[in-house]
């Protein structure tokens, strides 16, 4: 029997969130977010309840990285001048048109995206959604001692990558 109504809409938020911090393009975070709870109403009941949050957390990651392989494919096809505008690659910003704040997002973002997988959706599924430590484990599949070292090691990549983009002054000691 399909999932209820409300428990697809406990979910939405959550998916489309990770979705979009993993593709970066709000497009392809509501492909994926549609996907996966049309899974979910199909498939959600022969998953326990209490695991449900990391089979959607799962079947996310595992979408978008179909959707990135994708989007990697079409970009060796098409030049980045064919590109629509908001998804090309800027070339320079402007430093007057931007505050500390959102420099230091972009900065972030950058830092972010140089981090491997399953680095990256580590650090975004607990610095930024705030998971706990098992339940990100289960939607990852990985034994909760390796997850927090994971953890460990992408906070210290993380720092690094910021050292670098970031002048002295602004970092955080």
């Amino acid at each position: 029997m399909p999932l209820s109504s409300d428990v697809l809409a406990a979910h939405r938020h959550r998916v489309y969130g990770f979705a979009l911090r993993l593709t970066g393009c709000r497009d392809d975070a509501a492909d994926v977010t549609q996907e996966v709870l049309v899974r979910l109403w199909r498939n959600g009941d022969t998953v326990e309840p209490e695991r449900r949050t990391a089979w959607a957390l799962r079947v996310t990651r595992n979408a978008c990285f179909d959707v990135l392989r994708r989007r990697q494919t079409r970009a060796t096809l098409t030049p980045t001048s064919a590109m629509p505008a908001d998804e090309a690659p800027s070339a320079t910003h402007a430093p007057d048109t931007h505050t500390e704040a959102s420099d230091f997002r972009q900065h972030l973002a950058r830092a972010l995206d140089t981090l491997d997988e399953p680095y990256r959706s580590i650090v975004i599924l607990r610095e930024i959604d705030d998971l706990p430590y098992q339940e990100i484990a289960d939607a990852l599949d990985l034994p909760l001692n390796t997850l927090k070292v994971y953890l460990h090691r992408a906070r210290q990549r993380l720092r690094d990558a910021l050292r670098l983009a970031l002048p002295a002054e602004e970092l955080i000691p």
